[in-house]
């Protein structure tokens, strides 16, 4: 009974009855197909609260082996790239079905690199998705350069369907203090994006999970749906079902399924309080504010 208790399942707050029967016997539900044939066939009008999609770039991911010098011999094969002469089409259609699915108010995370991502923006400048954020977000290597700089970085598109008032944003969820959550707010970029997990079984190209709980965190609840149209290593998914969250997400890549053994074993992990700020640095940084406005009346 107490394990039970332990690992009881948390039903998904809302969503139409055909995306309830997805989690009957389990949290999370993925289709080894093409996304946007999938959720064209599987997947509602306005039913999902959160999506965070990892697309193909467009730039010949299958060799990213040799650009980056990478020992491949954990990588399942079977990656699928998209053509550059396909790339605006394909990111309109993906993009569009996501559009469709969102919640008014729910929110699209996209992670992008820079060759392709005038197409990405374009898709999502003709769809009815709306703007919130542009970050960027760092990782630790990266193709050696002579006569340019080194981008090492993606770029995190954050956009909602509207209507904005019905976004969630949970800016407490970590830190309580006012300095606090301002600076992880500004963090963001500086957690390493992509984690290579050396002699383990992986995706191509495998997200940090803790940059992906950071998101999810922040932008939606307990027992919300989420959406990874890419699933590749499916750390998103284990990063939600961790975090109580429902998921569903498709994979054209069949070869994936070896990792679904470490995903049945996921369980929820307690959630943190949000940190109270330290006393100690509050006290100093009340003392600082109180000195500026001295400073800042003098010279008015």
């Amino acid at each position: 009974m107490a394990n039970q208790k332990k690992n009881k399942k948390i039903p998904p707050k809302r969503g139409t009855e055909q995306l309830k029967e997805f989690f009957i016997k389990k949290n999370y539900k993925i289709f080894y197909s093409d996304c946007i044939e999938g959720m064209k066939d599987k997947i509602p009008n306005n039913s999902i609260d959160l999506i965070i999609a990892d697309p193909p770039y467009g730039i010949k991911g299958e060799n990213l082996d040799t650009h980056y010098n990478r020992n491949e011999k954990n990588v399942l094969p079977g990656y699928r790239e998209v053509l550059l002469k396909d790339y605006q089409l394909f990111s309109e259609s993906w993009i569009g079905q996501c559009a469709r699915v969102l919640r008014p108010g729910g929110t699209i995370f996209i992670i992008s690199g820079f060759t392709n991502l005038h197409l990405v923006l374009n898709a999502l400048h003709s769809s009815e998705l709306k703007e919130v954020n542009h970050l960027i977000a760092k990782f630790k290597f990266g193709v050696f350069t002579k006569k340019k700089f080194v981008s090492s970085h993606y770029h995190v598109l954050f956009w909602c369907k509207p209507p904005e008032r019905k976004r969630i944003f949970n800016t407490h969820c970590r830190y309580k203090g006012e300095w606090d959550y301002y600076r992880d707010l500004q963090d963001i970029e500086n957690i390493d994006i992509r984690k290579h997990n050396p002699g383990k079984l992986k995706n191509k190209n495998q997200l940090n999970q803790e940059f992906i709980e950071k998101l999810i965190l922040y932008t939606s609840n307990k027992g919300d749906i989420l959406l990874d149209p890419f699933m590749g290593g499916l750390t998103t998914a284990k990063a939600a079902l961790e975090l109580g969250r429902c998921v569903l997400g498709f994979e054209i890549n069949s070869n994936c399924k070896k990792l679904e053994k470490d995903l049945e074993k996921t369980k929820k992990k307690k959630t943190e309080p949000a940190k109270e700020p330290d006393p100690i640095l509050l006290k100093k940084r009340i003392k600082m504010r109180e000195q500026y406005k001295k400073t800042r009346n003098k010279y008015k």
